[in-house]
């Protein structure tokens, strides 16, 4: 239980520090438009199309998903292109048929949040429906963060799919933000994954 306190201390953290990153972002000049592509790491096909856009230099936001297998070689692409602010997709279901994912602690550690495979529950409405562990959700959502704090790039949190808390992550030099909770509702996927691309053995199997 000791992840508990942690989790609620990285939201009291950001609670105190997003007025003020709000205030110095509404002193810039904002764009006229600013995209967010969302997804990034879930496979290889995303994370190419992905380094096509950031390729033209335009600025926008991505959303990185740290469960998935293809979470590195998104890191090491975002890695060259500073005009893309980076964020953190984190996820408690698995919706693709064929191409799954679980928890990053594993399904022995958090089986409350897992299908009979071990992976995450397909749809929002079966997690919801789900018999989940609160304490399972927390820590699992925290593992996701603290994944995302050892990749080189500033993240910040969105609110995950299949939980309505709120969340938070603290960046490597303990700066964070906080997306306000979500409805319940997974964004509406862009991408189908590929068919031709599998992705690495080791990275694909419940532990």
């Amino acid at each position: 239980m000791a992840e508990l306190p942690r989790f609620r201390a990285l939201l009291l953290a950001a609670a105190l520090i997003a007025p003020a990153r709000i205030a110095s972002a509404q002193a810039a000049k904002a764009p006229d438009v600013l995209l967010r592509l969302d997804d990034i790491g879930m496979n290889h096909s995303v994370n190419l199309a992905v380094e096509q856009v950031a390729k033209t230099g335009m600025p926008f936001s991505v959303s990185v998903l740290f469960a998935c297998p293809w979470y590195q070689e998104a890191v090491e692409i975002l890695k060259k292109y500073p005009n893309v602010t980076v964020g953190v997709h984190l996820a408690l279901n698995s919706e693709w048929r064929g191409y799954r994912w679980g928890p990053v602690l594993g399904k022995a550690a958090v089986p409350s949040l897992v299908d009979s495979v071990g992976y995450f529950r397909p749809s929002v409405p079966a997690f919801l429906e789900s018999k989940y562990d609160l304490a399972e959700v927390e820590r699992e959502l925290t593992a996701q963060m603290d994944r995302a704090i050892m990749s080189p790039r500033r993240s910040f949190a969105r609110s995950p799919s299949g939980s309505r808390a709120s969340t938070a992550s603290a960046s490597r030099d303990g700066s964070a933000r906080t997306i306000a909770p979500s409805g319940g509702s997974p964004s509406p996927r862009r991408s189908r994954p590929s068919s031709t691309t599998s992705p690495p053995p080791s990275s694909t199997s419940p532990i």
